[in-house]
């Protein structure tokens, strides 16, 4: 059995399926986040604890290090879109026939079976065509027709393809444990994941309030703060 390179993070979820670990997602928090969750507590309680600050100081400094701990969680969340879609795209591209450089005639060819699977109205419709382009061998037209069909999750359709071509299970597989951004589910849940709440003490300010309060300039022993 390989080494599970999810093993060190406890808030991965791994299973070891066909000679393989796969990721089965992250549960409500990630170390990432956690980490930076502390590192904000540890500040709150440093800012509060600091006797010689006045309370206004002590507001703008736990200002800016709610701050730069929602940035940080936010950029780490924006991280995670971003490989997610890059993954998608490129697992689409190896199923639907797009991957690789084509030579002119071909990138013609693949250009009007995608316009014409474009038109595709319904996922009855997708089908028949799909079935049709199949008993055809015109391959091109059924790449575009199963991305046409993912592209507006289709999944019938979609399946339609993958059983007429089970070489591209595994890239088929990979695509389906990925998360989809697109998803308002996920996006709720990945949402909540990557949050941060506001210290004590700044409860009820929004986050453009809480910036304008990070940004206040203060003069003589506060400055320090």
């Amino acid at each position: 059995m390989s080494i599970n390179p999810f093993a060190d993070d406890p808030t991965v979820q791994s299973e070891y399926v066909n000679g393989r670990w796969i990721n089965r997602g992250s549960t409500l928090t990630t170390r990432d986040v956690a980490a930076t969750q502390a590192r904000l507590r540890a500040e709150v309680e440093r800012i509060n604890g600091r006797r010689s600050l006045s309370a206004e100081a002590k507001r703008i400094a736990l200002a800016r290090a709610y701050r730069d701990a929602r940035n940080q969680i936010a950029a780490a969340g924006q991280a995670v879109i971003d490989q997610a879609t890059s993954e998608r795209a490129r697992l689409s591209r190896k199923l639907f026939g797009y991957e690789g450089v084509a030579d002119p005639a071909t990138v013609a060819i693949r250009r009007d079976a995608a316009d014409r699977a474009a038109k595709l109205e319904s996922p009855e419709a997708a089908k028949r065509a799909l079935q049709m382009a199949e008993m055809n061998g015109d391959v091109y037209l059924a790449q575009a027709i199963a991305g046409t069909a993912n592209a507006n999750m289709w999944n019938d359709v979609v399946t339609v393809y993958l059983d007429a071509h089970p070489e591209a299970g595994e890239a088929a597989q990979q695509l389906r444990d990925l998360p989809d951004p697109n998803d308002g589910v996920w996006r709720m849940q990945h949402a909540m994941t990557y949050s941060v709440m506001a210290p004590d003490g700044l409860g009820g300010m929004s986050d453009y309030q809480l910036d304008a309060l990070a940004d206040t300039v203060l003069d003589g022993s506060d400055a320090a703060a």
